[in-house]
């Protein structure tokens, strides 16, 4: 599912996914820059802790899209 079409609670999510796969040891991701990898450890969140669509950059979008499928 493309981002653009998910809902705050479903982006949320799903940067959780990715967050653990860049935490998972056995992951074999590498060659992603800092800023990218900062963005995704600590994305913009609204006062309620949720992340929206509209806050993450095209490239975050696509990380999230070709990672969680």
């Amino acid at each position: 599912m493309k981002v653009n079409d998910m809902d705050k609670f479903q982006v949320t999510e799903r940067i959780n996914e990715v967050r653990r796969i860049f935490d998972d040891p056995q992951a074999d991701i590498f060659d992603v820059p800092f800023e990218i990898y900062e963005e995704i450890k600590n994305p913009p969140r609204d006062k309620d802790g949720y992340v929206h669509k509209y806050y993450l950059t095209d490239e975050i979008k696509g990380l999230i899209e070709a990672l969680t499928g």
